[in-house]
């Protein structure tokens, strides 16, 4: 296959454009089509190979989730980073914990999901405060069900992926921004190494450490390619070969971490050429379908939707969530992005530098001066990152070998390895 040099770049046609927002809702909903097999009763989740179809969906958004997150920290110091990155995904998880502890688990009670307390509902809210799932019901509640002792099985994997944000931001810190090339490729070799490793041979190793290296290895192979942003070249013969190359790494039961760089190549190319850029341009509700599909789901089997079957439960599952997403977005999601400017107050970080406070503003009237002061750019301000709004966790792999991830029921030490 020959490359033409004269190609555009890829992050050329992304900022023109992109359909990311389009593809970030279609791994969203990829993730309730794989949630419909546990939490129905189907049976078992839809594998491709050995890989659940509900880890190939979280392995999207990890690895979009590499591709932007990266930029941004590149564009930006690192407490605006912190700070920009803390609204976009903690408001919305805030939001669901409160939404299944005194809304769904007292709805679901009524249906016949078990007794509910108020506190409960607050011991839920207060014992996942940290992104770090430690209560999956409310209670007793959810019982009665195919799937129960989870109202929203889909929040765990939000915790890796602010451990990924973590780890770029710190990263580009330590190493400045003249190593950080050099420093991503080398993060991205050693995780998947260590995941292939892991996927082999099963060294026994920390459970949330497991899942980490489960989970790691797509966010840092969207950041190889973030990285290598001037130099990548948007090119469907690459993509069909990167396409290819994942759907090998399934049918021949490879370890799914040898997928991720292809995967992630694959997933821009798409969002740079699907006419698709106006889903999400001014709602982006992907990030409200993963966190909010789940509890959903289960309440629409307390009601027994599911009897109609997988197919129309699916359906059903998709459409019922949707207003709940566009309400996250609404009333949550958006008006946290107006917070984003507080981040100009905070104290610069220099990247491989020492701190520093950002100068004081001027407390007295501005001096006059001859001429008129220049227009302000249009578009100013704000920071984050690049290409489309601003990515969810989503999330956002589940871990390959661990039932539907991202969003998927939590995973267990026992499910079966490869």
């Amino acid at each position: 296959m020959s490359i033409d040099r004269r190609a555009p770049l890829l992050l050329d046609l992304l900022r023109r454009r992109n359909s990311l927002n389009a593809l970030r809702l279609l791994l969203a909903v990829t993730v309730i089509i794989a949630h419909a097999w546990p939490i129905g009763g189907f049976g078992d989740v839809p594998r491709l190979g050995q890989v659940p179809l509900g880890t190939l969906a979280v392995a999207g958004f990890f690895a979009l989730s590499g591709w932007l997150i990266t930029q941004s920290r590149l564009s930006s110091e690192l407490p605006g980073f912190a700070w920009r990155r803390f609204l976009r995904i903690y408001p919305g998880y805030l939001g669901s914990l409160l939404v299944v502890a005194f809304v769904a688990a007292p709805i679901g009670s009524a249906l016949g999901a078990g007794p509910y307390r108020l506190g409960d509902g607050m011991h839920h809210v207060l014992a996942n405060l940290t992104l770090q799932v430690q209560d999956y019901a409310v209670g007793a509640t959810p019982q009665a069900v195919p799937y129960p002792g989870a109202w929203n099985g889909s929040l765990w994997t939000l915790y890796y992926e602010g451990i990924c944000y973590v780890a770029v931001g710190l990263l580009v810190t330590v190493v400045g921004r003249r190593w950080t090339r050099s420093a991503v490729v080398a993060a991205w070799i050693t995780l998947t190494a260590l995941a292939v490793g892991q996927w082999e041979f099963g060294l026994r190793v920390r459970f949330d450490v497991d899942t980490f290296l489960t989970l790691a290895p797509w966010f840092f192979a969207g950041a190889v390619l973030a990285v290598f942003r001037d130099r990548l070249i948007a090119h469907g013969g690459l993509a069909a070969a990167s396409g290819g190359t994942v759907v090998l790494v399934l049918a021949l039961g490879l370890p799914p971490a040898a997928a991720a760089l292809p995967l992630a190549y694959a997933l821009l190319w798409l969002g740079a050429v699907l006419p698709l850029h106006a889903v999400g341009k001014r709602n982006d509700i992907s990030y409200g379908m993963y966190v909010y599909a789940f509890p959903v789901q289960q309440l629409l089997v307390l009601l027994g939707a599911h009897e109609a079957g997988v197919v129309p439960y699916i359906v059903l599952s998709t459409v019922a969530t949707v207003p709940l997403a566009l309400l996250s977005w609404l009333v949550v999601e958006h008006p946290a992005q107006r917070l984003r400017g507080a981040a100009d107050r905070f104290p610069l970080v220099r990247s491989g530098a020492s701190v520093r406070r950002r100068p004081p503003l001027p407390t007295g009237p501005p001096a006059r001066t001859a001429e008129p002061p220049a227009a302000a750019a249009p578009g100013g301000g704000g920071g984050g990152g690049g290409g489309a709004a601003p990515p969810p966790p989503p999330p956002r792999a589940g871990p390959a070998r661990r039932g539907p991830a991202r969003g998927g029921p939590p995973p267990t030490r026992s499910t079966a390895r490869r």
